[in-house]
């Protein structure tokens, strides 16, 4: 009898140890199966690595000094012809200096009158003093913004100047060489419509979108030759503006009277 018991004790003790091991290799087993795959430490993610590309190249500058300040950065760096630029960057002109910038997306600008300009991305030229005259290069259509601290200019493929006084109190200048430029204040959505040889000048403060509008002129055509040969912007550069041949189709619509439905009574 002792026999037996003793022989039902080891089996039994066998039969528990035989289930206990399939069991925990069936936990090991779902374990290995569900768990996912390490990553290996040693290659590192694409985001951690990619340097920022250059998005623009300062292709010619006339008279010094051009400073470059890059993102982040606690000083500024002395500008050189050639010169790779990043977004975020900021380019600035001192005294008689001129700058000019050709970013990869067809996009171009110069500068002067000391001009404080920083490259922000979805090409937008945040202009914070200065002068500049932008354009998208021809054949070429390019959404861009020109943001100043009193108006927004944005523009399709056309030549547009702006100039930010060093008195802040005489306000913003927008003038289109050519084609349309739409123009808005930094907080409101509606905008003023510019055509070729217009200009509009904001004053500070100034948030009456039906007083901005009766404030748009259509420069006369001596003025506007003027204006175009005495620009530093224009004619103190190595190449003549890209966009030459429009403006001097601008030129010769100036010389004939516009028609009252050439210009439409812009809606309020």
């Amino acid at each position: 009898m002792k026999t037996q018991c003793s022989n039902n004790r080891y089996c039994a003790g066998v039969a528990i140890a035989i289930f206990a091991s399939v069991l925990v290799g069936c936990r090991t087993t779902e374990s290995a199966s569900t768990s996912p795959p390490s990553t290996p430490s040693s290659i590192p993610s694409p985001a951690a690595t990619a340097p920022q590309t250059n998005a623009a190249i300062l292709s010619e500058i006339q008279k010094q000094p051009v400073w470059v300040k890059p993102e982040n950065a606690q000083s500024e760096v002395p500008g050189k012809q050639g010169m790779a630029l990043k977004v975020g960057e900021t380019i600035r002109t001192e005294g008689e200096a001129l700058a000019q910038v050709e970013l990869n997306s067809g996009l171009a600008f110069r500068i002067g009158g000391d001009a404080v300009l920083t490259l922000q991305p979805n090409n937008k030229l945040y202009l914070n003093s200065g002068e500049m005259i932008t354009w998208v290069q021809p054949g070429q259509k390019v959404p861009a913004e020109i943001v100043t601290p009193g108006g927004i200019a944005g523009i399709r493929g056309t030549t547009v100047y702006v100039k930010i006084p060093k008195n802040p109190e005489e306000g913003t200048l927008f003038f289109s060489w050519e084609g349309s430029v739409a123009v808005r204040l930094p907080d409101l959505a509606e905008e003023i419509v510019l055509e070729s040889g217009q200009e509009i000048l904001i004053p500070k403060a100034e948030k009456d979108i039906a007083k901005l509008r009766a404030l748009v002129r259509q420069l006369p055509l001596e003025e506007w030759r003027k204006r175009r040969q005495t620009s530093n912007l224009m004619g103190r550069f190595s190449k003549p503006l890209p966009t030459l041949s429009k403006l001097e189709e601008v030129e010769q619509k100036l010389k004939i009277p516009p028609s009252p439905r050439d210009n439409p009574r812009q809606e309020r």
